[in-house]
């Protein structure tokens, strides 16, 4: 008889319907083979000509080849995940009665919250675009949980008549950074998955705090095994006028088992960094920081990430990969977001020369700089390698190379990697990218005024209510008592 512990190991504390959803536990030194996945191995493109082979490119964005970069963080996603839903067990009385009380609390601020702890874990997955953080993500869910949406049977035991799990929920933080954006995406998600109209009935209620506690109702009832939170930026997270409430709610929902995940921009993140206790909470599952590889020798992108990338080939003849990983550094960057789509394109371009045999030459990533495809990508890449004579891109980093605001201390036979005319950037092109960046700079301090005029209407008491309902709804009482276990303070009373 097989032993389910084997696939569930959480399972040896008993039976648990929510865990049995999800696919078996995946061990470290099995998640690369678990991730890997190549469109291109069922399909037999030797015997398609070189010049019609161009319509399978696109597949590439089906390919995915993990790197030692990602799998802590992959590992880190499956943990959070089993263990937020080990800890909320249906076969639990104390947690049917948790469960009960929470869908018959009427009002925010009546909320027993000490009944209902549960606390669970927070991550943050920190990265410039091109670096994977959504790509892990949503690699990694499809692997562990690939049934998103369980729908269980009655069980007197678990205390339902019907259940339908949804083991996670992915989001993108609302572009106008507002609480009212943030839970409208959460009920506009479980609508998509579930076919209901939560959505009307979260715009029956006028009240921010009546749709906070109608939302983590939601949350809770359907068991969503984590709540993921991508495209977090600085203006609609660390700028927003409501970042505190952002942090205090996500808190909230951690306290009441609910895995929060969030994704986002580096400098998204600078203010909640400033916080101990909240960067504690979200380091319970890591706060991983997904940098560039600085050179063409680091490991995980020379013998993982580029000849992982470079299995997705319809070309008969490739040079060496030991080339390709130098070759392409400095065009790429060492973003595995700006060399997949120079690698498909220096394909597309082998294969137009048609022919019986398609053969990718050296040249054929030169000529892809100048493409529409990769010509701006080809600037980022110059950023991130601090070989762009301006600071262009505001959400990436900038490495100057003179002095201050000295864009013309930088050697135009530096200004690329591959020293090709195409990506020289010229004085004129300078002068406008600042112009362009002065112009950014006035549109977001004109934006900035607008969110603190719309604030204006709310009164300093409403002010005051409302952060003091949120962080009645985060706990931060309780959430603090580990940290002053070790002080000199006198330990909280017990409750």
């Amino acid at each position: 008889m097989k032993n389910n512990n084997l696939d569930h190991p959480e399972l040896i504390n008993g039976p648990n319907p929510l865990l049995e959803a999800m696919a078996p536990y995946i061990s470290f030194e099995d998640m690369p083979a678990a991730l890997a996945r190549q469109p291109l191995e069922s399909l037999n493109w030797r015997a398609i000509p070189p010049a019609q082979r161009i319509t399978f490119l696109e597949q590439y964005k089906w390919h995915y080849w993990p790197s030692s970069l990602v799998l802590d963080l992959a590992e880190s996603i499956q943990t959070m995940l089993r263990s937020g839903l080990a800890a909320r067990n249906p076969f639990s009385v104390p947690e049917q009665r948790r469960i009960n009380t929470l869908a018959l609390t009427g009002e925010a601020h009546n909320m027993p919250l000490q009944s209902l702890r549960t606390p669970a874990g927070g991550g943050i997955i920190s990265a410039i675009t091109g670096m994977g953080k959504s790509a892990v993500l949503a690699r990694t869910l499809e692997v562990i949980a690939p049934q998103q949406v369980v729908v269980h049977s009655r069980s007197e035991a678990c205390g339902w008549s019907t259940l339908t799990q949804v083991l996670y929920l992915v989001i993108d933080a609302p572009f106008n950074g507002t609480p009212g954006g943030l839970l409208a995406r959460i009920v506009e998600g479980l609508d998509v998955l579930l076919g209901t109209d939560y959505a009307n009935d979260r715009r029956k209620l006028r009240n921010l705090d009546q749709q906070l506690l109608f939302v983590t109702k939601l949350l809770s009832n359907h068991r969503v095994g984590l709540l993921a939170i991508d495209e977090n930026q600085q203006a609609n997270f660390d700028e927003s006028f409501w970042q505190k409430s952002f942090v205090l709610f996500f808190l909230g929902l951690m306290n009441l088992g609910i895995p929060i995940l969030l994704l986002g921009n580096p400098l998204a993140f600078v203010g909640l960094e400033s916080a101990s206790q909240d960067i504690r909470r979200f380091s319970t599952a890591g706060y991983h920081k997904l940098t560039p590889a600085p050179s063409f020798s680091e490991t995980w992108w020379s013998r993982e990430f580029v000849p992982g990338m470079c299995l997705f080939s319809l070309c008969d003849e490739v040079p060496a990969k030991e080339g390709i990983v130098e070759q392409t550094f400095d065009m790429s960057a060492g973003v595995p977001g700006l060399f997949g789509p120079l690698w498909i394109e220096a394909q597309r371009i082998a294969l137009r020369r048609g022919g019986e045999v398609a053969q990718l030459e050296h040249a054929d990533f030169i000529a892809a700089l100048d493409t529409p495809r990769v010509r701006e990508l080809h600037a980022m890449a110059l950023q991130v390698r601090g070989k762009a004579p301006a600071h262009r891109f505001t959400d990436m980093p900038f490495k100057s190379r003179g002095a201050p605001g000295s864009a013309q201390s930088i050697p135009a036979d530096e200004c690329d990697g591959a020293s090709t005319p195409q990506a020289r950037v010229s004085s004129d092109h300078v002068g406008a990218v600042r112009k362009a960046m002065e112009r950014k700079v006035k549109a977001k301090e004109r934006a900035a005024e607008k969110r603190r005029e719309k604030a204006e209407h709310l009164t300093p008491e409403d002010m005051r209510r409302h952060e003091l309902q949120m962080e009645m709804f985060a706990s931060l009482r309780g959430t603090q008592e580990p940290l002053l276990a070790g002080s000199d303070r006198a330990p909280p009373k017990r409750r």
